[in-house]
């Protein structure tokens, strides 16, 4: 965090000085800089009161996400287009670039939040495909509701991943992350 770390060179202390003066570790000062980790708990009290800042000063600002970042959020996103060729494929894909990168925490949540949307679309989409042969026999329709419900679907995950492929490119993470949790 860059505050932490602004702070730790006004004051002309290492990383070591700040763990010694405020009875954390040096790993933890570390991660907290290096935005691995956002303090809670017993560490964020005692940053607050050593630095003199609040707890609200320590909460993730969405306009410090970086271009880089944003760029592997997009990606993870994006690789689930892969269900169009590959079955499970929205799955598989953003998985792997998730493990990937989820050292970062903002990607780590995003991502979290790209995969659960992915693992409950597939098990939406296989459920209605499951039960629409049994819904065509009962009320007797002569088109294919499997092939219906597959199209629809499909369009719909890709019209969504196509949505929030726009609010990360935004800046509008947090409206991604609530939408997930939504659906």
């Amino acid at each position: 965090m860059q505050r932490i770390k602004d702070f730790r060179e006004q004051n002309g202390l290492t990383q070591t000085d700040l763990a010694d003066k405020t009875g954390l570790s040096l790993r933890t000062i570390q991660r907290i800089e290096s935005g691995q980790t956002i303090p809670k708990g017993h560490t964020l009290q005692v940053l607050s009161e050593f630095i003199g800042l609040s707890h609200a000063d320590f909460k993730s600002n969405p306009s410090q996400v970086s271009d880089e970042q944003i760029d592997h959020i997009k990606l993870i996103n994006l690789s689930a287009l892969a269900v169009i060729v590959i079955p499970f494929g929205n799955i598989i894909f953003p998985f792997i670039l998730w493990r990937k990168y989820h050292k970062d925490q903002i990607i780590n949540e995003a991502g979290k939040s790209i995969l659960n949307f992915q693992i409950i679309w597939t098990l939406v989409l296989s459920l209605l495909l499951i039960i629409s042969p049994f819904i065509q026999n009962s009320i007797q329709l002569s088109f294919s509701l499997i092939i219906v419900i597959l199209i629809l679907g499909y369009c719909f995950n890709i019209l969504m991943i196509f949505k929030f492929s726009r609010w990360i490119s935004n800046g509008i993470l947090n409206r991604l992350k609530v939408t997930y949790q939504l659906l």
